[in-house]
C-alpha cells in the first residue's frame, strides 16, 4: 500500500503561488517543537540545491534561498511526526487543541516576527511528500523534488517584493526505523531581504554542511577589500554568516568572488558523489574546486556579515 500526498497550503504578503488558501491565525498556545536532530545531512543539501535551481528555471520570482534554523526545526518536527504516526502527508498536526498547521509550526520553531500587524509566518508555503510502502526508505532527494513540485505544493511560493523576498528555506527528510514510511517536508518563508534569516542562515544549531565535508580550523578574518568596480552584468550574492545557497557565475573562484574577500571563508559545490571546495585561506593544492561553471554552491560566510556584494 503506497500512500502519496503534495498539497498547497500558501500564505504570503506578496504575489502568491498557484493558489492561494486564506488560513487562520496561529493559535496563541504554542507547540511543540522538540526534534531528535534536524542538521541538513547530504540528502537535504542535495535537495535544496535541487530546489534552488527548480525555482529558478520554473517561477518568474526566484530569489537566493538562504537556509533558516527555524524553519529547519519546523520541517524536522513535522517529518518525524509524519512517520512516527504512519501516515505520511498533509499539514496538520494533533499538537494543538483543533489541530496545528505550517505557519503555527513556523512560529513555535522560532520563525517570529509581523508585518503589517501580521504574522511573519503567515507569509510561508509548505510543500509535503509522503511514502507508505515497502520501499519507501529509498525515496531519495531526486525522487521527492519530482513529487514535491506538483502543481499545489508550496515550493511555488514567490513574491514580486524586494523588500520582502520569499527567501527563508527549511528541508528534513526522516524514515521510520522499519523502512516503510518516509516524510519529506520543505518550508519556504518570506522575511526581510536587509535580515538573516531566524535562527540563522545555514549557521547555528539547526544546520550544517553535508557530513562529507572536511573539518576546517577557524581562521582571522580578514577585511573586506573590494575593488572599485563591479561586473558590468550587475551579478550580486547574499552573504552572511553562516551558511548561504547562492548562484555564482563561470569563471576563476577567486576571481568571481574578488569584491567578496572577507565576507567568505570557503565555498563547496558538490559534484556527483563528492564535494569540491575552494577556500581562500587554504593552499592551492588544498583546493579542488578552482573554476565555477555557474550553478549553486554553498559560501560559509564569515562574522563579517556582508549581506547583498555586487560582484
Amino acid at each position: 500500500m503506497k500512500r502519496v500526498s503534495i498539497l498547497l497550503l500558501v500564505l504570503a504578503f506578496g504575489l502568491g503561488a498557484a493558489a492561494v488558501l486564506m488560513q487562520r491565525e496561529p493559535a496563541a498556545a504554542a507547540g511543540p517543537c522538540n526534534v531528535g536532530g534536524s542538521e541538513l545531512d547530504s540528502e537535504e543539501t542535495q535537495f535544496l540545491g535541487l530546489l534552488q535551481q527548480w525555482r529558478n528555471s520554473t517561477l518568474r520570482y526566484s530569489s537566493p534561498l538562504e537556509v533558516s534554523g527555524a524553519l529547519n526545526q519546523a520541517a524536522a518536527w513535522f517529518a518525524e511526526w509524519q512517520v512516527n504516526h504512519g501516515t505520511p502527508g498533509g499539514h496538520n498536526d494533533d499538537s494543538l487543541p483543533g489541530g496545528r498547521y505550517f505557519n503555527q509550526r513556523a512560529m513555535d520553531c522560532g520563525y517570529t516576527g509581523s508585518v503589517g500587524g501580521q504574522p511573519i509566518s503567515n507569509g510561508t508555503g509548505e510543500g509535503v511528500f509522503g511514502v507508505s510502502s515497502s520501499g519507501a526508505a529509498g525515496v531519495g532527494p531526486t525522487q521527492a523534488m519530482a513529487g514535491i513540485t506538483y502543481g499545489g505544493s508550496g515550493v511555488y511560493i514567490q513574491t514580486n517584493s524586494t523588500s520582502l523576498p520569499a527567501k527563508c528555506v527549511g528541508v528534513a527528510v526522516k524514515r521510520n526505523a522499519a523502512g516503510t514510511a518516509v516524510a519529506w517536508v520543505v518550508v519556504i518563508g518570506q522575511y526581510p531581504a536587509s535580515s538573516p534569516c531566524p535562527g540563522g542562515s545555514g549557521g547555528g544549531t539547526a544546520t550544517t554542511a553535508a557530513t562529507s565535508t572536511p573539518t576546517k580550523t577557524p581562521t582571522p578574518t580578514p577585511t573586506p577589500s573590494p575593488t572599485p568596480t563591479p561586473r558590468a552584468d550587475g551579478v550580486a550574492v547574499t552573504i552572511v554568516a553562516g551558511w548561504n545557497l547562492v548562484v555564482i557565475p563561470s569563471g576563476p573562484i577567486d576571481d568571481v568572488l574578488y569584491r567578496a574577500k572577507g565576507c567568505y571563508r570557503s565555498v563547496y559545490q558538490q559534484d556527483g558523489d563528492r564535494w569540491l571546495r575552494y577556500s581562500p585561506d587554504a593552499p592551492p593544492y588544498a583546493n579542488n574546486l578552482r573554476t565555477s561553471n555557474g550553478g549553486v554552491f554553498w559560501v560559509e560566510g564569515t562574522a563579517a556579515n556582508c549581506g547583498p556584494v555586487r560582484l
